[in-house]
C-alpha cells in the first residue's frame, strides 16, 4: 500500500513524535497530577492554569526546535520528505496542548473511560483514513496522514472538553502564581530526567550490540525484547491508574495507605504476569519459532533470560511511581540515572565476554542491584515489606479461585 522506503520515513517521524510526547508526560503531566490530587481548594485552579502556561511554553520550545532542526535531520536521515512532516507535527504540537491538558485533568479525576474513548477516537479516525484508502485499492501521502493527525487530535480534545467543560476554571491574570509555576517546573525537570534515563534503559542494549557486534544482532536480541515489552503492558497500565491515587491515599491514611497501594498494585501485576511469565519461559522455543520463524532460533536463551527481569519491573515502575506521586522525583530521578549508567558499564564488558546475550544479562543485573535499593528505601520510608507483596499475590489467586467458583455455580443453576 505504501512504499517501504515512506514507510521507513514514517517511522522515523512517529519515533521522534514519540520521544516529544515521552517529554510532555515528564515534564507535565507528572507534577501536575501529583500536585493537584492534593490540592487545597484555594490552589486547585492556579495549578491547571501555571500548569497550562507551562505546557505552552514547553509547546514553544518544541515548535522552534522542529522548525528548526526540521531541515537537517531530513538530510540525516536522507528523507526530504521528513521536514515537511516535522512542519505539520510542529502545528500540531500546539493542538496538542488542550488534548494532553484534558486527558492529564481526567487522569487526576480518576476518569480512565473517558481517557481511553478519547484516545479512541484520535486513533480510530486515523485508522479509518487508511482502511478506506485500502478499500478503495490506493495510498496517502505521508502528508495527508500527518494532517489527518491533525485533525483526530482536534475532535478528541473537543470530546474531552465536553466532559470537563464545567470543570476547567477561566483563565484570567489573578491565576497565575510564580510560586506554583516554578514547582511544577523544578518537580518536571527531575520526572523528565527520570524518563530519559529509563529511556535510555530500554535502548541502551540494542544500540550498544549494533555500536560492538553488529546490526544483525540487534536483529536477533529484538525479538526477545519485543515478546518482554508485551508481557510489561499490565505493568504500565496499572501504574498509570495507581499514579494518582498515591498523593490522596498519603493524605488520607498516612504510611498505612502508601503500604496499602504499593501492596496492591504490584501483587496485582505480579498475579496477571506470572501465568504469562512461566510458558514463556518454557515454551519460548515453540514461540520464536512460531512469530519469527527458525532463523531467530538464537533468541530462545536470550527471551529466557529477559522475561525474568519482567517480573522486576513492577517493583521498579510502582516505587517510581510512588516517589513521583508523593512529590519526591530528585530521588527517582538519580536511581533511574545510576541504573541507566550501570547498564551501560555492564553491557560493555558484558557484550564482549558473553555476545548478544550479554546484553540480557546485563540488565537483569541492573534491574536486580535497582530491585534492592529501591525495596531498601521504601522500607526505611514506609515500612514496607517486600515479602508482603507475595502474600497478596496468593491473595489475588484466592480471590480469583472464589470468583470463578461462585459464577460457574450461578451459571449451573
Amino acid at each position: 500500500m505504501i512504499p517501504p522506503s515512506e514507510v521507513g520515513v514514517w517511522v522515523l517521524f512517529t519515533s521522534v513524535g514519540g520521544i516529544l510526547e515521552t517529554l510532555r508526560i515528564g515534564f507535565i503531566r507528572t507534577p501536575f497530577v501529583s500536585m493537584l490530587v492534593v490540592a487545597k481548594e484555594d490552589e486547585y485552579s492556579k495549578i491547571i492554569q501555571n500548569s497550562l502556561i507551562l505546557h505552552f511554553i514547553l509547546t514553544c520550545a518544541i515548535v522552534i526546535l522542529l522548525s528548526v532542526s526540521a531541515g537537517f535531520l531530513s538530510k540525516f536521515w536522507y528523507a526530504e520528505k521528513l521536514e515537511q512532516l516535522f512542519y505539520i507535527y510542529a502545528a500540531n504540537s500546539l493542538f496538542l496542548i488542550a488534548f494532553f491538558h484534558f486527558e492529564y485533568l481526567l487522569q487526576a479525576r480518576l476518569e480512565f473511560k473517558a481517557i481511553f474513548i478519547a484516545n479512541f477516537i484520535r486513533l480510530f479516525i486515523f485508522f479509518a483514513y487508511i482502511l478506506a484508502y485500502y478499500i478503495i485499492g490506493s495510498s496517502p501521502s505521508l502528508n495527508e496522514l500527518a494532517l489527518i493527525q491533525v485533525c483526530s487530535t482536534l475532535i478528541a480534545s473537543f470530546f474531552s472538553f465536553q466532559l470537563l467543560k464545567n470543570n476547567v476554571p477561566t483563565f484570567y491574570r489573578g491565576l497565575f502564581d510564580s510560586r506554583i509555576l516554578w514547582k511544577l517546573f523544578r518537580l518536571g525537570k527531575y520526572t523528565f530526567g527520570t524518563n530519559v534515563s529509563s529511556m535510555l534503559i530500554k535502548n541502551t542494549d540494542s544500540w550498544m550490540i549494533g555500536r560492538l557486534i553488529s546490526t544483525a544482532g540487534v536483529a536477533m536480541y529484538n525479538p526477545a525484547l519485543r515478546i518482554s515489552n508485551i508481557v510489561e503492558v499490565p505493568t504500565l497500565a496499572i501504574a498509570n491508574i495507581v499514579f494518582p491515587q498515591v498523593g490522596s491515599k498519603m493524605r488520607d491514611s498516612g504510611i498505612e495507605g502508601v503500604q496499602s497501594i504499593y501492596y496492591k498494585s504490584v501483587s496485582l501485576i505480579l498475579a496477571v504476569m506470572l501465568p504469562v511469565v512461566l510458558p514463556v519461559y518454557f515454551l519460548a522455543d515453540f514461540i520464536i519459532l512460531a512469530i519469527f520463524g527458525k532463523e531467530y532460533m538464537d533468541a530462545v536463551p536470550i527471551l529466557q533470560v529477559t522475561i525474568f527481569y519482567t517480573l522486576l519491573v513492577p517493583f521498579s515502575r510502582q516505587f517510581g511511581t510512588i516517589m513521583d506521586a508523593l512529590q519526591m522525583p530528585k530521588l527517582n530521578f538519580y536511581l533511574s540515572l545510576l541504573m541507566a549508567v550501570i547498564n551501560i558499564i555492564l553491557n560493555y564488558f558484558f557484550l564482549q565476554l558473553y555476545g548478544v546475550i550479554g546484553a540480557a544479562y546485563s540488565t537483569v543485573i541492573s534491574f536486580c542491584f535497582i530491585f534492592i535499593v529501591n525495596q531498601s528505601i521504601l522500607h526505611y520510608k514506609f515500612k514496607i515489606n517486600t515479602w508482603k507483596v507475595f502474600l497478596e499475590v496468593i491473595a489475588w489467586y484466592s480471590f480469583g479461585w472464589r470468583f470463578c467458583k461462585n459464577w460457574i455455580s450461578l451459571k449451573i443453576r
